[in-house]
């Protein structure tokens, strides 16, 4: 005697119902933790944007013989704005999805004809969403040199030079 089990193809209904139930648990445990990655990487690409303005209006003024500013606005979606707008090639940056913060003394950054500073100062940069996620730049006086990392996550309101921890 010859037994033969006959299987159809495809899932019966408690199959996918298994499946559907692993895959929602599933996204519920990650959906913090892509979020959380997602407003780490918009205030990395501001800080990053932030960082490469100065340093484009650096090498203008250098380029150029002349002394170039860059306007920072504070608050939510700043800009960045060149003065003279030559200093900024690639034209003003908008920094969106992020507040900035600023200490004394950076509401602009000037470079001399030889790339000097005569602006000192701590920028941060927090996320709209999650003030906690904070990233921090430091402008030095006189040769203008940046240092930039991360901002103490206790502190959401102060731009201490002292709080810009170096990135991990």
């Amino acid at each position: 005697m010859r037994f033969s089990a006959v299987r159809s193809q495809g899932m019966t209904l408690i199959e996918i119902l298994i499946v559907l139930t692993v895959a929602a648990i599933l996204a519920v445990a990650v959906t913090p933790s892509f979020l959380y990655w997602l407003e780490t990487q918009r205030v990395n690409q501001a800080l990053e944007s932030l960082e490469g303005a100065l340093r484009e209006a650096q090498r203008e003024a250098m380029r150029r013989n002349q002394a170039c500013r860059v306007e920072i606005n504070q608050g939510v979606n700043p800009t960045i704005v060149g003065d003279p707008p030559q200093c900024l090639p690639n034209g003003p940056r908008q920094l969106e999805n992020v507040t900035l913060r600023r200490g004394t003394g950076t509401e602009f950054i000037r470079f001399g004809f030889q790339g000097r500073t005569s602006s000192t100062g701590t920028i941060v940069i927090a996320s709209s969403q999650n003030p906690r996620i904070q990233r921090c730049l430091v402008v030095s006086l006189g040769l203008g040199i940046m240092r930039s990392g991360n901002y103490l996550e206790t502190d959401t309101t102060g731009t201490t030079a002292n709080n810009c921890q170096e990135r991990n």
